[in-house]
C-alpha cells in the first residue's frame, strides 16, 4: 500500500511539474551580436583572471573590470544579462560562442607562451655570450701574463 501511494505521489508531482510553463526569453531589442558576445566574454574571463592573480591591485585602484569591458563595447549591464540569457536558451548558439571564446584565449595563450620561450631563449644565448666573451679575455690575459713571464690570470669585470 505504501508503495503504490509513493508510486501515485511521484506521478502527481511530475505532473503538476511537466505542466508549469516555461518563460522563454525573448530576443532584446538591443542583443548583442555574436561576434561582439564573444569579444565581450573574452575580455571579460582575461580581466577577471587578472583580478584573480592580484585582486589586492584591483581592489587598491577600486576597478571595476566589467564597467570597463561594457564601456569598450559601448553596452550596458542589462543589454548584456539580457543577452547572455537570450543565448542561453539556444545551447548550439551559446555552445558555439563558448567554443570560439575557448579557442581565441587558447590561441592567445600559445602566442603569450611562444613569446616568452622566444625570451628566454635570447636571454639563455645573452648569458651564452657573456660567458664566453669572459672565456676569451681570460685566455687574453692569461697569454698576456705568460708572454711577460707571470702566470696570473685576473678576470675582467
Amino acid at each position: 500500500m505504501k508503495k503504490a501511494a509513493y508510486i501515485l505521489f511521484t506521478f502527481i508531482l511530475l505532473v503538476f511539474a511537466a505542466c508549469q510553463s516555461v518563460d522563454h526569453a525573448e530576443k532584446p531589442e538591443n542583443l548583442i551580436a555574436e561576434d561582439k558576445m564573444i569579444d565581450v566574454l573574452t575580455d571579460l574571463l582575461k580581466l577577471d583572471a587578472a583580478e584573480s592573480f592580484s585582486s589586492i591591485e584591483y581592489e587598491k585602484r577600486e576597478v571595476s573590470t566589467k564597467e570597463l569591458i561594457f564601456k569598450k563595447y559601448k553596452i550596458d549591464s542589462l543589454q548584456f544579462v539580457k543577452s547572455s540569457e537570450y543565448y542561453a536558451e539556444d545551447f548550439k548558439t551559446n555552445e558555439r560562442i563558448y567554443d570560439s571564446v575557448r579557442a581565441r584565449l587558447e590561441n592567445e595563450k600559445n602566442v603569450l607562451d611562444s613569446l616568452v620561450d622566444q625570451e628566454r631563449e635570447e636571454e639563455k644565448a645573452e648569458r651564452a655570450k657573456k660567458k664566453e666573451d669572459k672565456i676569451r679575455s681570460l685566455e687574453v690575459n692569461k697569454k698576456r701574463d705568460s708572454s711577460s713571464g707571470r702566470m696570473l690570470i685576473k678576470p675582467q669585470s
